[in-house]
């Protein structure tokens, strides 16, 4: 089965060793996958109808995951999309690749909650949480598969989120090697709801 991890610098990798991104950990998990990383770091849904084309359906994909939102979310002029723009590009996106690939399957990924404990942070929970719900949405409207990312590690991190640190960086926002090890998690379980792993 041919795997398009599709999205931002959460699906890059950035700020961890190759062995332990998402990758690498899916590729470890599932031998048999042909896995791409089209990952971009700061990339927006707008960068990613831009790049769909050439980093995706170029690939030929049996099934492709989705991770945006961090970035659309984000404060100031240059990230930020509006959740109706976020919206609209991920049915742009999903009704390109259902047309072009009929048997391909949707994995959609909430965004993560970030720490907003950290000195001037890159984005903050009220702004995230619309993002992910809207994510859930698109998934029960497309009928697509989805790892709820966001709320698998806010329950980890308990009440006000006081043990987010264990699964981000520094930065309040990039995932450690405990949260790649949770989202891993999610799409595997993902994928064997939707059948594409035995249970």
């Amino acid at each position: 089965m041919k795997v398009v991890l599709f999205g931002d610098s959460l699906t890059f990798g950035y700020g961890v060793w190759p062995k332990d991104n998402l990758e690498s950990l899916l590729k470890a998990a599932c031998p048999s996958w042909d896995i791409i990383n089209s990952g971009v770091n700061g990339d927006t849904t707008r960068e990613a109808v831009e790049r769909f084309a050439t980093d995706v359906l170029a690939h030929q994909p049996d099934l492709v995951t989705f991770l945006f939102g961090s970035n659309d979310s984000a404060m100031g002029e240059g990230p930020y999309r509006t959740l109706t723009e976020f919206v609209l590009h991920y049915q742009e996106m999903f009704d390109t690749l259902k047309q072009e690939y009929p048997q391909c399957q949707i994995l959609l990924i909430t965004p993560p909650p970030v720490d907003e404990t950290v000195f001037m942070p890159w984005n903050y929970n009220d702004r995230i949480v619309p993002y992910a719900e809207a994510c859930r949405t698109l998934s029960k409207d497309y009928h697509t598969l989805l790892a709820d990312f966001h709320t698998a590690l806010c329950h980890l991190a308990g009440t006000g989120l006081k043990q987010l640190e264990i699964y981000v960086q520094e930065d309040g926002c990039h995932l450690s090697e405990s949260g790649y090890l949770v989202l891993r998690d999610c799409i595997l379980e993902a994928c064997k709801k939707g059948g594409l792993l035995p249970t």
